[in-house]
Order: structure tokens, then C-alpha cells, then sequence
């Protein structure tokens, strides 16, 4: 068990506190005071050289002392502690303090924020060092949990208590539940591999969806008797008279086609034919030499475009590499800046040594030669340090020069490569272009076939051939236009027919439908049941889990316990935490006194698991008589009307004196 003592507490201007010192010399110390003397100071302060915060957890706290509500400038706020960690000291210092900068020509500095400055053993530190210390000795939401009565309760979500308390009591294995409710036996095979809480979500989803689907059907099956038609089809009757219609639909067509297709018209397309072939052929005789060509050159176009665009990423590889390159060259001269810097710095030292020149034991002065030799020993020393500064600050920026150079050099090489490749491009590109000349010359030399003259010849005998098939075809029209007219009415009647048996078919369609969704229905209201009896096991699990885990945890506490689930109206079992003391909850209606020592209760419990004791600063403690035992160090903070100014009284040896 790590011992974390608080040996003392200094506040300097901290919160309206100009100077305190609390002595707690690593026992239980009452401090007493009246309102607004500073005693919630003393933990904000405490907590604040810590983690940064104040005691109700908030970063964002006034530090800083005001004078009629405006702040005091040019004033440092200082806490420093020393504790004692099992027997060893160590003593941590945290400045606050105001940063006045001049700016070049200004006659006065200006207010440019702040600076906090940290200190190990009287040793400044970097602030990732001081937070590693104190993290070394305690993490700080466990520290937290550890030095204030209130915090667990007041400060943590409900949901971290219960981890926090799963954590310290360990939960109940499903296996325990099991093996404790015999009703339960069937659970697992219905889980299936799923936990209580992702199956009860699986059922909650699926009775939903039950639900939405139940309500939907009678909607349906009444949308579909409404729409159903009230007149009864013989359908069989109907399809004869269709077979009948389509007979003589054919009839007609062979009779209309034997009207159009005479000889005399059949020869005419024929030839026709013939010369719509002999206008192709003429096409592509003329136009075929120029395409070819042009194909080629469309070849070479697409190839070069192509070895241009490897080329372009080549070039952007190399430019990414020159870039990366030049962003090492500007870090390693950052280096070199602060290499000189540091350089210059120990250049600059000078040695300097103060030493007794009187004999401790009997006040005789030294004599001169003792003196002398210690001195030059001292120097000695001094000088070899600094030539090894010196000598390894030159070696490490000779390290980089040598580092940039080799950079430099590389950088050189690759914008050559880069050039190379851009030549290579604008070759290409110009090759291209030269490509793209020649193809726009080739289509502008493909000939136009209709200025051909036999192309015109074939155009003009065209023209005559439809001329004459559409003289032939005027003679029969007047024999087709009677044939057609029965061909629409026999159209029309077979349209009519076919849409009485679609909408016989709508209504065997329609009732399957019907049949369908009451059979589905069933079937949901069957699997509903089903759910509803999962669901009964998973809550009468969780209840009887309920009962194991409240038993497991509330036995780890003497005076705190905690109800982990409550019982919603609808009977569903909702997780909660809520800290109890004889029956009455924490949020609502525990008193102060037995608020802080079920804090306490819960500190001694949390100490243990985490194996650290630390001092436990008990905020309004005039509230309780009597504080429940615990081997942690106690700062009672006590409000105190008679005393004007902060007041101390430590224990010890079940006695009290004042300070």
C-alpha cells in the first residue's frame, strides 16, 4: 500500500490568499475558519498544483486575487506541498505568473498573457516532467476518487460509478446467474452467442418491425376488397371469342398483303435495292484512303499523349522528392540555430567558486595552499564540462552540416533529372501538335461523296424508283383502306375483351393476396409470443443478476449502498447507480453528515483496490459529529463564525492542539 503523507501546504496571493502556510505534518488536521476565509481554497489550491483544476473538477477557475472585482497585476500565485510518499520526501512548487512584454519603440511593457512555471524539489522542470511526476505517483482520476468525499458522487456520471464499482467488486459471470435462477436454463441456447443486452436489442428491433407490420396487414387486405370488381367474368366464353377475332385479324392481314405486294411493285424495290448498295459502295471508295491515314495518325497521337503522361508523373515523383528534400534542409537549419544558441550559451559560461575558508570544528581559518588546490580542482572540472559541451555541441552540427550538404547535393542531381523529363515533355508535346496538324489536314481531304457525279447519277435514279413504287401503291389504296377499317374495329373489340379477363385475373390474384397476408399474419402474431417470452427471460435474467451484483458490491462497503438497476413503470429493468445510505438515496434527501462519510466509507473501499492512501480533504465538515474511521490523513475543513482567519488544529495521539 503506497502512503501518500501531506507534510505541508504553502499558498502565496492564491485566491485572495496572500500567505498561509498548513502545517499538516502528515496527520489529521482540523482548519477553521468563517465563510469566505479560504478554506475551499486550501483544497482548489491542492488540487490546482496537482491536475491544473480546482476541487469541483473546473479548469477554467479564478486563480488570480481581486481587488473590488478587478485583478491585482505584476503578482506571482504560488502553491507548493510537501508530502512524504512512503517515508521519502518530495516537495512540488507551481508559479502563475503574468508575462509583460516591451515592444521595440513602445515606452512601457504590455500584458501578453501568462506563464506557469513548475518545480520538482526546488529543481524547475519542463511541464511534461512535473506531470510525469505526478502521475508517478498517482493517476489523476484515481487521486481524485482518493482526497475528496464528494467526487465520486458528485462529480463522476453515473455511468463511471458503475464501471468504477465493477471495476473495484468484479461482475457476476453469466454463468453465476445461470446456475442461481434454474428458470433460466434455456437462455443461453436462445442467445445464441449474444449477450443479455445485444439480444434484447435484437427483440426489441424485431417487435417493432412485428408491430409495424401487424398494423399494416388489415389496412392492406381492406385496401384489396375495396378495389376488388363486383360483376362475375366468364372468362372461358371471353377467350373463344378472342381465338375467333384473331382468325380473322389474319385473314385480313394476308388479303392486304396480297393487295400491296403486286410484280410490278416487287421488281420496283428490288432495283431500288440495288441502288441504295450502289450509293454505299461509291461512299466508301471515296472516303476509305483519307480514314486509313488518318487512323494511323490518330495511333501516334494517342501513343505520344500517352509517354507524355508517364513522362508528367515521373517529373512530379522527382519535384515531391526535391520538396520533401528542402523541408529537411530548413529542419536541420533549425537545428543548427539552436545548436549555436546552446553553443553560445555554454561559451558564455563563467566559473565561479565560493568555498569556507574557516574550519567548521574549531574556527581556525584554512590554510591559503588548502584553499588554492580546491579551488583549481573546481576549475579544473569546470573547464573539462564545458570543453565537452563545447566539443560535443561542434560534433553534432558538423554531424548536420555534413547531413544538409549530402542534401543539398541530392536536390542539385534531381532538379537535373527534372529538367531532363521537361525537355523530354515539350519534345513530345510539340510531336503532338505536329500529329494534330497533319490528322485536322487528312479529314479536310476526305472527298465528299455527294459531289461525285456518278454518286448524283445513282441519286437521281433513286429519286425516280420511289417515284414509280408509290404510283403503284396508289392504285391499291383504295382496296386496302375498306380492309383496314374492319382491321381497327376487330382491334378495338379484342382490346376490350382481353381487358375483362386481366381483370378477372386481378381478382384471383387479389384474393391469393389476401389469403396470403392472413396467413402471414398468424405467423408474426406467433412469433410476437415467441419474443415476448425471450424477453421475459432476459429480464427475469437481468433481475436475478440484479440481485447477485447489488449483494457482490454492497459487501465490499460498510456504510455506502448502491442500487445498480431500477424497475421502469412498463416493468423493464433500466441500469442506474445510485449511492444510498440506510435506505435514502444520495441525490435526494441524505444529509450533509452522512453524504461526506459514506464519501469516506467509499475513499476506504477505492483505497484498497487501488493501493494508494492519500489525504482526503473533507469540505464542510462542522456538518458531521462524528467522522466514520479511516487510516487516510483527513483535512477537515470547518466553518467556524468566531474565526475571522484561517485557524488550525492537528490530531494527535486522539488529542487536539491549535497551532
Amino acid at each position: 500500500m503506497k502512503q501518500v503523507k501531506l507534510m505541508n501546504l504553502t499558498l502565496k496571493n492564491f485566491k485572495g490568499i496572500k500567505k498561509f502556510d498548513l502545517g499538516a505534518q502528515g496527520v489529521d488536521i482540523q482548519v477553521f475558519g468563517d465563510n469566505a476565509t479560504g478554506k475551499t481554497s486550501l483544497f482548489d489550491s491542492f488540487v490546482w498544483l496537482l491536475f491544473n483544476k480546482d476541487s469541483n473538477n473546473r479548469a477554467d477557475f479564478a486563480i488570480k486575487t481581486l481587488v473590488s472585482g478587478k485583478e491585482i497585476n505584476n503578482l506571482e500565485h504560488e502553491v507548493e506541498a510537501v508530502f512524504r510518499i512512503d517515508g521519502s520526501p518530495l516537495t512540488l512548487r507551481k508559479v502563475y505568473a503574468e508575462k509583460w512584454t516591451r515592444r521595440r519603440g513602445a515606452p512601457v511593457s504590455e500584458f501578453s498573457g501568462h506563464v506557469t512555471n513548475y518545480f520538482i524539489d526546488g529543481v524547475p522542470s519542463k511541464k511534461g516532467e512535473y506531470q510525469d511526476k505526478v502521475d508517478s505517483i498517482v493517476k489523476e482520476d484515481v487521486f481524485k476518487l482518493l482526497t475528496s468525499p464528494t467526487f465520486f458522487n458528485e462529480n463522476l456520471k453515473w455511468q463511471d460509478r458503475r464501471a468504477t464499482l465493477l471495476e473495484v467488486c468484479g461482475d457476476v459471470e453469466e454463468v453465476d446467474v445461470l446456475a442461481f435462477n434454474s428458470a433460466l436454463k434455456d437462455l443461453p441456447t436462445i442467445l445464441k452467442g449474444r449477450t443479455i443486452e445485444d439480444h434484447r436489442k435484437v427483440i426489441a428491433a424485431r417487435r417493432a418491425e412485428i408491430n409495424k407490420e401487424l398494423d399494416k396487414i388489415p389496412v392492406r387486405i381492406d385496401e384489396i376488397n375495396n378495389s376488388l370488381p363486383e360483376v362475375n367474368i366468364d372468362v372461358p366464353s371471353i377467350v373463344r371469342e378472342i381465338t375467333a377475332i384473331e382468325k380473322e385479324l389474319d385473314e385480313n392481314a394476308t388479303q392486304i398483303n396480297n393487295i400491296k405486294n403486286g410484280s410490278a411493285i416487287t421488281g420496283k424495290q428490288n432495283e431500288l435495292r440495288q441502288v441504295e448498295m450502289d450509293l454505299e459502295a461509291i461512299k466508301r471508295d471515296l472516303e476509305s484512303e483519307s480514314v486509313d491515314k488518318g487512323y494511323q495518325v490518330q495511333a501516334k497521337i494517342q501513343e505520344e499523349q500517352s509517354n507524355i503522361s508517364i513522362l508528367k508523373r515521373q517529373k512530379e515523383d522527382i519535384d515531391h522528392r526535391i520538396k520533401m528534400n528542402k523541408e529537411e534542409v530548413a529542419f536541420l537549419d533549425e537545428r543548427l540555430v539552436k545548436l549555436r544558441e546552446e553553443w553560445n550559451t555554454y561559451d558564455a559560461l563563467t566559473f565561479t567558486h565560493e568555498s569556507e575558508c574557516v574550519c567548521p570544528t574549531c574556527n581556525q581559518s584554512l590554510p591559503e595552499t588548502e584553499v588554492t588546490a580546491v579551488r583549481e580542482r573546481a576549475l579544473a572540472a569546470f573547464n573539462l564540462k564545458k570543453s565537452e559541451e563545447l566539443g560535443r555541441i561542434n560534433g553534432n552540427g558538423k554531424a548536420i552540416a555534413d547531413q544538409k550538404v549530402d542534401l543539398l547535393e541530392n536536390i542539385k542531381k534531381q532538379s537535373i533529372n527534372t529538367d531532363a523529363i521537361q525537355s523530354e515533355i515539350d519534345k513530345k508535346e510539340k510531336a503532338v501538335s505536329k500529329l494534330s496538324t497533319e490528322l485536322d489536314a487528312l479529314r479536310s481531304a476526305v472527298k465528299d461523296a455527294r459531289q461525285d457525279p456518278k454518286y448524283q447519277s445513282k441519286l437521281q435514279e433513286l429519286a425516280r424508283l420511289n417515284e414509280e413504287i408509290q404510283s403503284l401503291k396508289e392504285n391499291a389504296q383504295e382496296s386496302v383502306a375498306g380492309v383496314e377499317k374492319e382491321v381497327a374495329s376487330l382491334r378495338t373489340n379484342r382490346t376490350e375483351l382481353n381487358a375483362q379477363i386481366a381483370q378477372q385475373a386481378q381478382v384471383v390474384a387479389s384474393e391469393k393476396r389476401i389469403a396470403e397476408l392472413e396467413e402471414q399474419q398468424k405467423e408474426l402474431a406467433t412469433e410476437f409470443e415467441k419474443l415476448e417470452g425471450e424477453l421475459f427471460l432476459t429480464e427475469e435474467f437481468i433481475r436475478s443478476k440484479v440481485e447477485l451484483l447489488t449483494e457482490k458490491i454492497n459487501s465490499k462497503f460498510k456504510y455506502a449502498r448502491f442500487n445498480l438497476f431500477k424497475t421502469n413503470i412498463n416493468g423493464g429493468i433500466e441500469e442506474i447507480c445510485e449511492t444510498t445510505f440506510d435506505g435514502v438515496p444520495y441525490s435526494s434527501g441524505l444529509n450533509n453528515a452522512a453524504r461526506i462519510n459514506v464519501g469516506i466509507d467509499i475513499i476506504n473501499t477505492l483505497t484498497e483496490h487501488f493501493g494508494i492512501r492519500a489525504p482526503i480533504f473533507v469540505d464542510n465538515a462542522e456538518a458531521v459529529t462524528t467522522l466514520i474511521d479511516t487510516d487516510s490523513q483527513l483535512i477537515s475543513l470547518v466553518v467556524s463564525e468566531k474565526d475571522k482567519q484561517l485557524r488550525i488544529e492537528k490530531q494527535a495521539d486522539d488529542m487536539k492542539e491549535a497551532i
